[in-house]
């Protein structure tokens, strides 16, 4: 066991570079004390948790045409974008089982970063029992304006993203002195500022969670200011990061296979061309 935090950045599709990052640490045995994910991360962290190699890419890339996993479909019959029944259990769960015994017993602490709607804040919940995993990781995958709000152990959530979209931080409040980060953006990415209309529709459909609104304006400072934290951080040896080593052009929900294909073997290569200076960083 290695004591040291891993933190898992969301980003949809785009985590099936986190997919290939996980892969190649299933396949040397390496287990991190404490993973911490959001979103897309957190669904890729639970089956590293479980020792699944290859079942995230498998999911996300053999029904990446499948219109009854995501797309426009599910958004107007469904309201959410990606149907999340159906990949965590019939048919999803029945072609590729999940280890629920592996989750059970595991000795890593995997914890799930969500959004609570009444105060706009990053809660965490940590979970390993199979079902309450699901509702979590709905909760934390949950994109607004796209996806309804999941209420877990009373608390009314949607994408953790929103409040806290890499949980570094969260690491060192775990009280871990070593922290490797996977991201799925590369180095020269910044958010950009949300739209007009996307602060108008926030303010009606979530006019209820007024602190919700304003984390949701607030969503693209947050983000490139933690980037540039992390960045920092870096470059003072407090973190190990990896990140893509080239522009990830990747759709949130996207549909080409081949990109996807391509994405989880960027993530493959770019972790095992830096398992040696990662080794480095854990052991220094």
């Amino acid at each position: 066991m290695i004591n040291a935090a891993l933190v898992l950045e969301g980003g949809s599709l785009r985590s099936l570079y986190t997919a290939g990052v996980l892969d190649v640490f299933i396949e040397n045995e390496m287990e991190f004390e404490c993973v911490i994910g959001v979103s897309a991360g957190a669904l890729t962290g639970a089956n590293y948790i479980a020792k699944h190699a290859g079942r995230s890419a498998k999911i996300n890339i053999l029904h990446s045409n499948d219109s009854n996993y995501y797309g426009l479909k599910q958004l107007i019959f469904k309201r959410s974008a990606f149907n999340f029944n159906y990949i965590f259990y019939s048919p999803i769960k029945d072609l590729y089982p999940y280890n629920e015994n592996m989750l059970a017993n595991t000795k890593q602490k995997f914890l799930i970063c969500a959004t609570d709607c009444e105060t706009g804040k990053a809660v965490y919940f940590e979970k390993y029992n199979y079902n309450e995993l699901v509702q979590t990781l709905q909760a934390s995958s949950s994109l607004p304006l796209l996806s309804k709000p999941v209420i877990v152990d009373g608390i009314t959530c949607l994408d953790g993203a929103i409040a806290d979209p890499i949980g570094v931080n969260k690491a060192f409040s775990e009280g871990y002195e070593k922290v490797v980060v996977v991201l799925t953006r590369d180095l020269e990415h910044s958010n950009k500022k949300v739209i007009k209309m996307g602060q108008r529709l926030s303010r009606m459909v979530y006019k209820k969670y007024p602190e919700l609104i304003e984390a949701l304006n607030n969503v693209a400072n947050n983000y490139n200011s933690l980037i540039e934290q992390i960045y920092k951080m870096e470059q003072e040896n407090k973190i190990f990061v990896i990140r893509p080593s080239r522009e990830v052009k990747v759709g949130k929900m996207e549909k080409d296979a081949r990109k996807l294909i391509d994405l989880y073997f960027h993530g493959r290569d770019d972790a095992r061309g830096l398992l040696k200076k990662m080794f480095e960083y854990l052991n220094g």
